[in-house]
């Protein structure tokens, strides 16, 4: 009896899980893979696949296998890479102490240069700067430079003709206002060392900046000591900045215009999309238009929502577009000019955050992108679950969508025209009497126990 009922329940489970199959999704293409070794491949989505998703989320996508199995995937986010970084020259500035009994009984080390024809003390802590240096350098970022990312690295040309062999240590000190220093780095070894006679040298002229810092300052100290020799003059000090953080890359999806009459232009998107940035482009370059902006979240929404007021114009940039942010999930827009008019409506295009699709692409290939149903619901993992710690999303082998293959068509993007007992393996009645029957069951064989208990 037992085992009959936990067979019954076990079967009625399967039946009642939904099954990702290829015939559920409207749209499919397939994949073509550039490494047949790794066990993961990443793709980035087209726009048939954003646009024809039901999903704003890309809820309905599916990677299949030859087998037509559903295969393990995540949808991650692209970032723009960059590689750009600031490299410059720093004035330097020879730092000499000022000797006085005062001064000494305070603790205190002045200097006094002349920065821009200004004559300018410096007063350093002597715990802050303690022991024997032999070089003291100050160092003043140009004004005209803005530094946009923290500094990273300093690049440090000596002049090595009287000396080839030399060692040090330096101390890296910093300040925004010439008065208030700290400490960034303490004891970076610093040398220039030729062996002539295997003709081999080591030359460390560069200090690096941890990463896990930020450090943004105009003013910089930098001490020298060297107990064995005289460190060679600094003839020139370049300072590098962190590379840009890389940001979200942006997916242009162009809005198409269903109505205008030069005081109000209304467009549409192919599906509600989660619009990060609107670009207006104005067909008049020489034009100012004072608007109202309105949206709609998708067809059913019955009211116009205000985004906000804007004053649109063209920008000196590639485009000459205008960009908003938004923020919102939008499938329409709509246009109104205050006390303005226009003869051609402006161009629209929403901007969405660019996805790629990393799959394990290990076995059981070719494999087949699907997307676009009514029923799907989401089955992505997070990159973490699906990669581990063992590989990054940038090391993974790109792989390109291919040529379009016909899948279900466009009767399983709507809820209504789907049949449930074709998606089912049985009918939800049957399931039902099978639940039923099974909780009768259970409570007969719950009852015997309890007869068999009492008359223990």
């Amino acid at each position: 009896m037992k085992k009959f009922l936990l067979s019954s329940l076990l079967l009625i489970s399967g039946f009642s899980q939904a099954i990702d199959k290829t015939n559920q999704y409207a749209y499919g293409a397939m994949i073509d893979i550039s490494n047949d070794t790794s066990m993961y491949s990443r793709i980035e989505l087209t726009h048939d696949v954003y646009t024809q998703t039901l999903s704003s989320s890309l809820d309905d996508i599916r990677i299949f296998n030859q087998k037509g199995q559903p295969v393990p995937y995540a949808l991650v986010n692209v970032y723009q890479q960059s590689d750009n970084n600031q490299t410059f020259p720093v004035a330097i500035y020879a730092l000499n102490e000022k000797k006085d009994e005062n001064q000494s009984k305070m603790a205190i080390e002045q200097y006094n240069i002349n920065i821009n024809n200004k004559d300018v003390q410096i007063y350093l802590d002597k715990a802050n700067s303690q022991g024997d240096y032999t070089a003291r350098y100050l160092l003043q970022i140009p004004e005209d430079v803005k530094l946009e990312q923290a500094i990273s690295r300093l690049s440090i040309d000596f002049d090595v003709a009287e000396n080839q062999n030399w060692q040090a240590i330096a101390k890296l000190l910093y300040s925004q206002d010439l008065s208030n220093w700290q400490t960034a780095l303490n004891n970076v070894p610093m040398m220039s060392l030729t062996d002539n006679n295997s003709n081999q040298s080591l030359k460390v002229n560069t200090i690096d900046i941890p990463a896990n810092t930020n450090y943004k300052a105009r003013y910089w100290i930098l001490l020298l000591k060297s107990d064995q020799s005289t460190v060679p003059n600094v003839k020139k000090i370049e300072f590098t900045s962190r590379k840009e953080t890389p940001k979200l890359a942006l997916f242009p999806i162009n809005f198409e215009l269903t109505s205008s009459d030069g005081q109000e232009a209304t467009y549409q998107l192919p599906s509600p999309q989660p619009v990060r940035e609107l670009s207006i482009k104005l067909q008049n370059p020489r034009m100012v238009l004072p608007t109202s902006i309105y949206y709609k979240t998708d067809d059913k929404d019955k009211t116009w929502h205000n985004l906000d007021d804007y004053i649109i114009r063209n920008i000196d940039s590639n485009d000459h577009s205008q960009h908003i942010s938004a923020g919102l999930i939008i499938k329409q827009l709509k246009i109104k000019a205050i006390n303005a008019s226009f003869d051609e409506a402006p161009q629209l295009t929403a901007y969405r955050n660019r996805m790629s699709v990393v799959f394990n692409s290990a076995n059981n290939g070719p494999f087949i992108l699907a997307w676009g149903s009514a029923k799907a619901t989401s089955a992505s993992l997070s990159e973490k679950a699906l990669l581990s710690d063992s590989i990054s999303v940038v090391d993974v082998p790109q792989a390109f969508v291919g040529e379009n293959i016909k899948l279900a068509g466009k009767k399983v993007l709507s809820q209504a025209n789907n049949d449930p007992t074709r998606d089912s393996i049985l009918p939800k009645w049957l399931i039902w009497v099978s639940l039923v029957i099974g909780a009768i069951i259970l409570i007969i064989i719950a009852l015997k126990l309890l007869n068999e208990v009492k008359k223990s």
